[in-house]
């Protein structure tokens, strides 16, 4: 059973979740007063996307640390390329936005 989450797609999907995740939980936690607008204004005008969004990778590394744990290496393996292209992604809107 547990071989079957040995998969690269798994470690990828739950890479790009786990921030996704990690953002709506921070939204909840700090910015539920406000409306969606008032949240998104806030960081798209202050520029805070790229540094919210490298913060909310950090979950990413215990989902990593839990598949290297368990010797599901494949698994780790897409959790770390999701980090890495999020980590492009954040790098690009700092050069580029």
């Amino acid at each position: 059973m547990l071989q079957k989450i040995d998969k690269f797609w798994i470690g990828l999907v739950l890479g790009l979740i786990v921030p996704t995740i990690t953002l709506l939980v921070f939204y909840f936690v700090a910015y539920s007063k406000n409306s969606n607008i008032t949240y998104y204004e806030m960081i798209m005008v202050k520029s805070l996307f790229s540094k919210v969004l490298s913060l909310a990778v950090i979950p990413s590394a215990g989902v990593f640390f839990l598949f290297v744990w368990a010797n599901r290496l494949n698994a780790a393996k897409g959790v770390l390329t999701a980090t890495f292209i999020i980590a492009l992604f954040v790098f690009g809107i700092k050069i580029f936005g």
